[in-house]
């Protein structure tokens, strides 16, 4: 292909039509929502309805900026479902009419068409004399061809509608970096964006990436934190030429951080994605100055994670480290959606599910109410959608609610229901922590047959048959690899072996000791979602974990296990207890804080160990006014009342004396990376701990009256060397889409 060649055949796919009929009518009409405001600066401001069953509609709101056309703007939108339909003036004969209102009105000072339709040169002035005719003052109409150009030239307008990442081809829309990492992130989406519905808890996420480098985002399982964050980590590409990097622990992220800045660290289930991993707290404890560091340097975070597991983490994480995560702009429930958001949801995934025609016909007067389920779960929609989850399903009102309020159990009762083989495909991927390389090799393939008692080669089929429904091939920077389609399949897997011990057994024989020490507990530990290992198995499971490295069974015994397993494994590892010899300020911060306290709690703690804390804790209380170990009541519980009303004493004569020389020595230790306010946050906490001991009831007790006198003469010092972190600004003003009354909008749902 010779040069010239090559540059026609790229301008004519620059010029190729976007494939807006794909959208459906509702979608489109969101589209334009944003096209107004990014593209043609108009507000959208009101919604006018129309009496053609709400497939298109006027937007109005008004426009200044000085020029004659200035006034009160009408945007119609114009939808059609058939790309080579030309856009003509008789197809426009309602909305004429509707003009001639709009213009008596005073409101049609300027007319706008937006609409896929293709239009030609002959059709647009022929339209433009129409309605100009009709009274309005300026008639505009731009086609499909005009918004595939907006789309192509505006990285910001397909971060408000990332569902046009996930439709035509990619390579028209992204540089080659750009391409290559959107291409790894959607691999682990399958066809999820293309349903995607850009709602309130989006839109949010977007402007706070853009304007604090950082979204956490919160949700219940199955509730679209992930499909959210791989829209914005593929606008983050897109827009801001970021490298995308999957980190999956603060380890991670502290080996790929660059000093340059401009990457993006996009962090799933942070701090656990069935249970809350305590363990790792102090890890992120240690990684959060790094993060405040690059975030001012342009590298952007998306973390998410489980409600009930963040309300636990937060207990344990210094978040004066990353005061950001302090802000209520960062932090987004996803769940917060309107009805008419989860309707759209519901709505994407039946009309773009494989559920037959004749399905879709029974189900779609039930559908309206399923929306308005407080309960309701984009992906328990994506499921409704699903002939592989919803096939046998009675069409019926209370089977179809029951449906949306019992996910788990369904499927758990799906997993029951599946072939030894299917099983079997979904513990090759258990088995090994939720990930593993594609292809399989044989001996892993043998783990989950063996279990089940099938051919390897039968698993091997049914991984290919599960992808999609259950499970998901997707790809890294690695190679491709097989995990779950969604996290829930791991809850309904581990709640189906905890059904049978023959199953748990074959769990600890056949899983890898990395996977068991995070997902099972000892008889009498709860911790949600975890498989309980019965006492019967106590020698199996140490077996299988004592030759573990140190760290990882400390954590194991501090959080998952009960006195029984505990005396087991000290008894064979007795180096575990080495550390505790010595307890480092601040004490609740010491990685062997949290065993000691589980020993002393299931009263295997030797006393000489009990009497070095004692120490220790009286030692960090004079040298640095940490009481930390007041903080936590695990800790307390470990000193007896004598020793408590010792330290009390000592608070009073020596600690209390020195309020100005542990503020100098917190100052000494500011990098300048934090803000100075948050520098001195644990010894503010510790002396409200200690003030309530000695001056309990006091409001404002004379100790913390002196302490914010030495603090604020500190932080005056301290801001003339401070330098705020820089942000990104974030102009969009989010505007509404059209609300659609729920029955209308599901009316072509099966067609």
């Amino acid at each position: 292909m010779n040069e010239l060649t090559a540059q026609t055949q790229t301008l004519i796919e620059a010029l190729a039509p976007y494939p807006l009929h794909l959208l459906g009518w509702k979608a489109f009409q969101d589209l334009c929502v944003s096209v107004a405001e990014v593209c043609l600066q108009r507000p959208v401001q009101s919604f006018l309805p129309t009496n053609d069953a709400g497939r298109d509609g006027a937007f109005v709101g008004r426009w200044e900026d000085g020029s004659p056309q200035s006034g009160q703007s009408t945007i119609q939108c114009k939808f059609t479902s058939k790309p080579s339909s030309n856009l003509t003036v008789s197809s426009l004969r309602d909305e004429l009419t509707k003009a001639t209102f709009l213009a008596a009105k005073g409101l049609a000072q300027d007319y706008i068409i937006l609409t896929n339709h293709p239009v030609t040169g002959q059709s647009e002035l022929q339209i433009k004399a129409a309605f100009e005719k009709a009274g309005v003052g300026c008639c505009r109409v731009f086609g499909a061809d005009w918004i595939t150009g907006q789309i192509r030239a505006s990285a910001k307008l397909r971060m408000l509608v990332p569902r046009l990442y996930g439709m035509g081809d990619l390579h028209d829309l992204l540089d080659g970096r750009a391409y290559e990492q959107a291409q790894l992130i959607l691999s682990a989406m399958g066809d999820d964006l293309q349903r995607l519905v850009v709602t309130a808890p989006h839109t949010k996420s977007v402007r706070a990436i853009s304007e604090h480098n950082l979204v956490l985002l919160l949700g219940a399982p199955a509730a679209g934190k992930s499909t959210i964050g791989a829209s914005i980590a593929v606008g983050a590409a897109d827009r801001w030429q970021c490298n995308t990097i999957r980190a999956t622990s603060p380890t991670d992220i502290q080996k790929h951080l660059s000093p340059k800045g401009d990457q993006f660290f996009w962090i799933d289930d942070a701090w656990g994605n069935t249970q809350y991993q305590k363990q790792t707290a102090e890890e992120w404890n240690q990684i959060f100055p790094f993060m405040h560091s690059a975030m001012k340097k342009g590298t952007r975070f998306l973390i998410t994670s489980r409600d009930y597991i963040w309300r636990a983490a937060k207990n344990d994480l210094k978040l004066s480290a990353l005061p950001v995560l302090n802000k209520s702009q960062v932090v987004i429930d996803v769940q917060k959606i309107s009805a008419s958001e989860r309707a759209q949801i519901l709505y994407n995934h039946i009309k773009m599910g494989d559920q037959p025609a004749k399905f879709r016909g029974k189900i779609k007067p039930f559908l309206p109410a399923l929306a308005e389920r407080k309960d309701f779960l984009p992906e328990t929609a994506r499921r409704l959608g699903s002939i592989f989850f919803a096939a046998e399903l009675s069409p019926e009102p209370n089977i179809l609610h029951k449906f949306f309020a019992e996910p788990l159990a369904f499927m758990q009762g799906i997993i029951t229901g599946l072939a030894p083989e299917c099983r079997a495909a979904i513990a090759v991927v258990f088995l090994n922590g939720g990930k593993i390389r594609s292809p399989v090799s044989a001996k892993e393939l043998s783990s989950g047959a063996d279990a089940f008692g099938v051919a390897p080669s039968l698993v091997r089929d049914q991984l290919d048959a599960l992808d999609g429904s259950l499970l998901l091939l997707a790809q890294d920077e690695n190679g491709p690899y097989w995990s779950y389609k969604h996290p829930t399949v791991s809850d309904a897997f581990s709640k189906y072996l905890a059904t049978s011990p023959e199953l748990v057994e074959l769990y600890l024989r056949g899983a890898r000791p990395e996977s068991i020490v995070y997902e099972v507990v000892c008889a009498g530990v709860t911790i949600q979602g975890s498989l309980v290992v019965c006492t019967t198995f106590n020698d199996l499971l140490a077996s299988r974990i004592v030759k573990m490295d140190r760290h990882q069974l400390k954590l194991f015994l501090s959080y998952r296990s009960n006195a029984v397993f505990s005396k087991i494994i000290l008894d064979q590892r007795p180096d575990l207890l080495s550390g505790m010899s010595h307890f480092c300020a601040p004490i609740k911060g010491d990685s062997d804080s949290t065993l000691f306290a589980a020993l002393h709690r299931q009263k295997i703690l030797p006393e000489e160990l009990r009497l070095n804390f004692v120490n220790s804790v009286r030692e960090a209380l004079v040298e640095h006014a940490d009481a930390t170990f007041l903080e936590v009541a695990y800790l307390r519980e470990v000193l007896t009342l004598q020793e408590m009303e010792n330290y009390i004493l000592l608070a009073f004569e020596e600690v209390i004396p020195r309020i100005d020389e542990y503020v100098d020595q917190v100052r000494s230790a500011w990098d300048g990376e934090l803000a100075p306010d948050d520098q001195f946050a644990e010894l503010e906490s510790s002396m409200r701990t200690l003030c309530e001991l000695i001056a309990p009831g006091e409001k404002e007790p004379a100790p913390l009256l002196a302490l914010n006198t030495f603090v604020r003469r500190a932080v005056r010092a301290m801001e003339q060397e401070y330098e705020e972190p820089e942000s990104t600004s974030y102009s969009s003003s989010s505007p509404k889409a059209p609300t659609t009354n729920s029955a209308d909008l599901f009316r072509d749902v099966d067609e």
